[in-house]
C-alpha cells in the first residue's frame, strides 16, 4: 500500500492471520505502518495489491455499511461531541441502561460520569448552561466506552490512551482484554508494557512485519521488539 504522492510504500509484503477472539498487538516506531495496516484490515483503505478477507470473504465485496457495523475504532484523535455524556457513548444507538453502564465500566468512564453534575445527562461543553469540560484523559475514557458500546466483531484501539499515564493505560488495556467477550481486539501503542499479554504481537519496521510471536518469544529473539521494550 502506497499513499498518494508518496515515493515509498507504507506497507509491503504483509501477510497476517487473525483469529476470532484473539487480542493482537501491532508495535513499532512512528511511521512503521501500524495504523495504516489497521485501517486496511478494517476496510477504511484498500490495498494496492493483495486482499483482506474476513471469514474467507474479500472485503472489497462487502458494503461499507456492513463493515462499519462490524468494526469499532478507538483512536487517539477521537471526536468530542458537544452533547451529553450518554450520547457521546451511545452515538444514537442507545441499547438501554445495562449496555451503557457496562461499556462505561470497562473504560473507567463510569468514574468520570459519577463526578459530573448531571451524570449521563451532563452536556460536555462549557458553552452550554450547566455544561462541563472534560480533561484529555477523561475524554479518552469516554471514547473507549463508545467503542465497547458498539459491540462490534473487531475492536481497533489505535493509541487510545495517549493522554493517560503508563499505569492508567496498563489498567485500561487489562480491562479491555478481560472484557473482550469473544470479539477480536487489535491494540496499537508505543508503550510496549501494555501489550505483553496479547495473544500475538506483530512488529512492524518500515512497512514490513519483521517479527511476530508472543511477548516471551519476541524477547528471546533479542531483536527490534526487545530493543523497544527495554528502552
Amino acid at each position: 500500500f502506497t499513499y498518494p504522492g508518496a515515493e515509498e510504500p507504507a506497507l509491503r509484503d504483509v501477510s497476517i492471520e487473525i483469529r476470532q477472539g484473539e487480542v493482537i498487538a501491532f508495535v513499532g516506531e512512528n511511521g512503521s505502518g501500524k495504523t495504516t495496516l489497521a485501517k486496511i484490515l478494517s476496510g477504511l483503505y484498500e490495498p494496492d495489491s493483495g486482499t483482506v478477507r474476513w471469514d474467507d470473504t474479500d472485503l472489497t465485496t462487502v458494503s461499507p455499511d456492513d463493515l462499519r457495523l462490524r468494526t469499532a475504532v478507538i483512536a487517539q484523535d477521537h471526536t468530542r461531541w458537544p452533547l451529553t455524556a450518554r450520547y457521546n457513548i451511545t452515538m444514537g444507538t442507545d441499547k438501554g441502561e445495562p449496555a451503557l453502564h457496562a461499556a462505561a465500566a470497562v473504560a473507567g468512564a463510569d468514574e468520570v460520569i459519577a463526578d459530573l453534575p448531571h451524570g449521563y445527562r451532563t452536556l460536555l461543553d462549557r458553552r452550554f448552561k450547566d455544561g462541563h469540560e472534560l480533561s484529555g484523559g477523561q475524554w479518552q475514557r469516554i471514547a473507549v466506552a463508545r467503542g465497547f458500546h458498539r459491540d462490534a466483531d473487531l475492536l481497533i484501539c489505535d493509541e487510545p490512551t495517549a493522554a493517560l499515564d503508563a499505569r492508567a493505560e496498563h489498567a485500561l488495556f487489562e480491562r479491555i482484554r478481560n472484557h473482550s467477550d469473544g470479539r477480536t481486539v487489535l491494540l496499537i501503542t508505543h508503550r510496549l508494557a501494555s501489550v505483553r499479554y496479547a495473544d500475538r504481537i506483530y512488529v512492524l519496521d518500515h512497512g514490513k512485519i519483521t517479527e511476530q510471536g508472543d511477548h516471551a518469544t519476541l524477547m528471546a529473539l533479542d531483536g527490534l521488539y526487545a530493543d523497544l521494550y527495554t528502552l
